[in-house]
């Protein structure tokens, strides 16, 4: 255990210049609105005032990001005012702007030393939105006309709607909404409108700036009952930090009440549907606005997958090795605790009885909600996806390397006995040779699953090959969910070919030659 916390702890010194208190860390939330505004600050802090920046975008929701700013893992993210009343506070009854914007600005700072800046100027509420020639919805204007009756439509909304207080369960029971279990589909959020216009669904819950909703001739009921508060977005950041960083909030400030409903409408839009890069969405944006100056080299347009990848070669670069590092880190640490667990436990019966129920409860439990119930503890970034990583790759070496030291032929441990060697002799020239092909097989399952499960290490912020996986996702781009996930695969085949030659150089040719006589 000593061992695995030192090697943890110098992973995580050898990575902390990634967040290094002289950069200003950037955080968001894992949508298109969220990246734009992150991307927004980032650029005024690197053209206006030079300052170094480390994006840390596209962290798993709201409990994410808000921990790992609690926890001083970024300095500063996006987010809105109902949010923040209804989701953190948990408070429902107040509908005032500012009224709710005092309340989260007074509780924020007494319980977490969190400002809110003056609102960026438009509200990104939630409405239900349906299609506009969907016949059945004619004569429909307000969402308690829906009351009462039993629905035969199928509806749709984002994962943290469905789960937050302000969301799903109490929005039916305001509006006496009658849908089938059956019929109530909870999807990403890009993929949720590409669902309406394809008819697979008949009404979500949408972000009323999303631009989707007149590129796709969707139409919003109004919310008559005023269920949703409203949602007006600030940056968050604590008062050290913007002592500590002044340039932030002058940066802030250049910002404070310049984005109007139909400006941020426009600037979805063009991520959403048009494909372009939030931050040369935010770049355009900024410029027009007078607070960066005109670039001379605009983006060329990308046609092609390949021109595409050509373009982002240094991103998947980075991506590259972060997710080298977040793989190989993981996998380093399972071997030197694993291998060792594995022959105790064939030396020690009641250790293997204790054991295995662990390794095996612990894969068990799913990817996210480990990493969520990591961060409270070790923040977020490399730590605690290593740390995450590290512990799903136990099952497979521990299992296989007690299995690979249990079925060596008693014979042979017999005659090692017999020509005078040690206990530890014995292991080390005689059971663990022969175990070994085993112990590979366990590494090379160990390798494929590790570095799938790497790629969500980018919603903690870690990065890897699942920064454009999710990204893609989120603004419902191919190119992005293809670059990262092609190098993912191909980097899985990859590590899994080479631990497949490298059984072959380090198991000796008579083992080699007795598995191929044996499987024949």
């Amino acid at each position: 255990m000593y061992r695995f916390r030192l090697l943890l702890g110098l992973l995580v010194t050898c990575f902390a210049s990634t967040t290094a208190f002289a950069n200003i860390v950037i955080g968001s939330k894992n949508f298109s609105e969220s990246f734009i505004l992150g991307e927004m600050l980032g650029l005024i802090l690197e053209e206006r005032y030079h300052q170094p920046v480390v994006r840390k975008l596209g962290l798993g929701g709201t409990q994410v990001a808000l921990d790992a700013l609690i926890h001083d893992n970024i300095h500063v993210y996006p987010d809105y005012t109902g949010t923040g009343y209804v989701m953190v506070l948990k408070k429902e009854k107040e509908r005032d702007p500012d009224k709710i914007f005092d309340i989260v600005q007074k509780e924020f700072q007494k319980k977490w030393n969190i400002q809110w800046s003056e609102p960026l100027g438009f509200n990104n509420t939630y409405a239900l939105a349906v299609r506009k020639e969907d016949s059945r919805f004619d004569g429909i204007a307000k969402i308690s006309q829906l009351s009462g009756e039993k629905l035969p439509y199928v509806y749709a909304g984002a994962y943290e709607y469905m789960e937050r207080k302000d969301g799903h369960s109490q929005f039916v029971q305001k509006y006496n909404l009658k849908f089938d279990p059956s019929n109530v589909i909870s999807m990403n959020a890009g993929l949720m409108y590409s669902s309406i216009r394809d008819k697979k669904v008949d009404m979500v819950v949408a972000y009323s700036t999303d631009g989707r909703i007149q590129a796709y001739n969707l139409r919003l009921l109004e919310d008559d009952l005023q269920f949703f508060p409203p949602y007006y977005v600030s940056y968050l950041a604590k008062s050290k930090t913007l002592l500590k960083f002044p340039q932030l909030e002058e940066a802030i400030e250049l910002l404070e009440g310049q984005i109007s409903e139909k400006e941020m409408i426009r600037l979805n839009d063009q991520v959403d549907r048009l494909k372009k890069e939030p931050k040369e969405v935010a770049r355009i944006f900024l410029e027009e606005k007078g607070l960066l100056k005109v670039s001379a080299n605009k983006p060329l347009p990308t046609k092609s997958f390949s021109s595409y990848i050509i373009k982002r070669k240094n991103y998947l670069i980075k991506l590259f090795w972060e997710h080298c590092t977040l793989s190989f880190g993981a996998l380093l640490l399972a071997l030197i605790f694993s291998i060792p667990l594995g022959i105790a436990m064939t030396r020690f019966p009641v250790l293997g009885r204790i054991g295995f129920p662990v390794v095996n409860t612990i894969q068990t439990i799913p990817s996210l909600a480990l990493l969520g119930f990591l961060i409270p503890v070790l923040g977020i970034g490399f730590a605690p996806a290593i740390l995450a990583l590290f512990l799903y790759s136990l099952l497979p070496l521990v299992r296989n390397t007690y299995t690979g030291i249990l079925n060596v032929d008693p014979l042979f441990i017999e005659v090692s006995k017999g020509v005078g060697l040690t206990p530890l002799q014995i292991l080390w020239k005689v059971e663990i040779p022969l175990a070994l092909p085993v112990i590979l097989a366990g590494l090379r399952t160990a390798a494929v699953i590790v570095i799938g499960t790497a790629t969500l290490a980018a919603l903690i912020g870690a990065g890897g090959f699942g920064d454009p996986i999710f990204r893609g996702v989120a603004t419902v781009n191919s190119h992005l969910i293809l670059l990262g996930a092609i190098p993912a695969a191909l980097f899985a085949i990859v590590v899994d070919q080479l631990i497949g030659f490298a059984e072959r150089y380090f198991v000796s040719k008579g083992i080699q030659l007795s598995m191929r006589a044996n499987s024949k």
